[in-house]
């Protein structure tokens, strides 16, 4: 920009005619925000084009991390070339800040140990794909969905809105519950006088009614049998592997859909009693 520096100093001097203090300090104003200017348009740039490239619309969650890991870097990088730049045109010599880069750097090095393995592990958890902003995952027992993954920290909301933000390099035990089938566990209790015989012979035609009417299920339902003879009731258990995640929301239009059929069968669902006897006066 010496060119464009030359001409805007001319017609500040000569033009305008100001001293040449005052055109100084202005010319060097005007390069540090057309520099600044650079650096905001180049990041601009550079999301748009990274973006584009990875097809992130098309390719989801896991695009979507890399392409903001890949921005993140992009932008550190550019804003460090901006600085650079702005300090050689000020006339601040870059010779020892350079020569003193490495020993600052492992100083620095020693003294942020936790950051460099956070750094570390993000880069792990991004490309070996162990899990993907949207995935629904627990984390040191803090379960919910993954709202960013960053180079640092990883931020997960559950379902009460609150959100854990972990340093990767902290992250321990970790369960994925996006990447397989799910199963909805239902349970239900019939009274002690239930025909059990008929029971069974009416159950393979709700289980048939309940796979051909919900998308979720993956995989046809079974009924258990008997699994608890409990004070009131007996109870007994319905399985159903559903897509990931899907298994409350299934749990929850079997019990419903399996009142409605005990009901219209005349089949009673037992609930606790309490029977209270009065003693008789002598």
């Amino acid at each position: 920009m010496n060119g464009l520096g030359e001409i805007i100093y001319t017609f500040l001097n000569e033009t305008l005619n100001l001293n040449a203090n005052l055109s100084d300090l202005i010319l060097i104003i005007v390069n540090v925000a057309l520099w600044i200017l650079i650096g905001i348009v180049t990041n601009r740039i550079s999301k748009f084009v990274i973006f584009k490239i990875l097809r992130v619309k098309k390719k989801g969650p896991k695009a979507l991390t890399v392409a903001n890991l890949l921005r993140s870097l992009v932008r550190y990088l550019v804003w460090f070339i901006v600085l650079m730049v702005v300090l050689s045109n000020l006339g601040v010599d870059l010779t020892p800040f350079i020569a003193s880069a490495g020993v600052v750097g492992l100083a620095i090095g020693f003294g942020a140990q936790e950051i460099v393995r956070d750094f570390m592990s993000g880069f792990f958890i991004i490309f070996d794909s162990e899990f993907e902003v949207g995935e629904v995952v627990e984390v040191n027992g803090f379960k919910g969905t993954v709202l960013t993954i960053g180079l640092r920290t990883t931020v997960i909301e559950n379902w009460k809105g609150e959100r854990l933000i972990v340093n990767n390099g902290n992250i321990g035990s970790l369960i994925n519950f996006s990447r397989n089938n799910s199963i909805a566990i239902v349970d239900f209790g019939v009274a002690y006088d239930t025909d059990l015989m008929r029971l069974t012979e009416l159950m393979p035609a709700f289980l048939e009614e309940t796979n051909n009417k919900y998308e979720n299920i993956t995989e046809w339902p079974s009924f258990l049998g008997v699994t608890e003879l409990a004070d009131s009731s007996i109870n007994m258990r319905i399985i159903a592997k559903t897509k990931a995640m899907q298994h409350f929301q299934v749990e929850r239009d079997i019990r419903r859909d399996l009142v409605i059929y005990l009901n219209k069968h005349d089949i009673e669902i037992p609930f606790p009693q309490v029977v209270v006897h009065n003693a008789k006066d002598n």
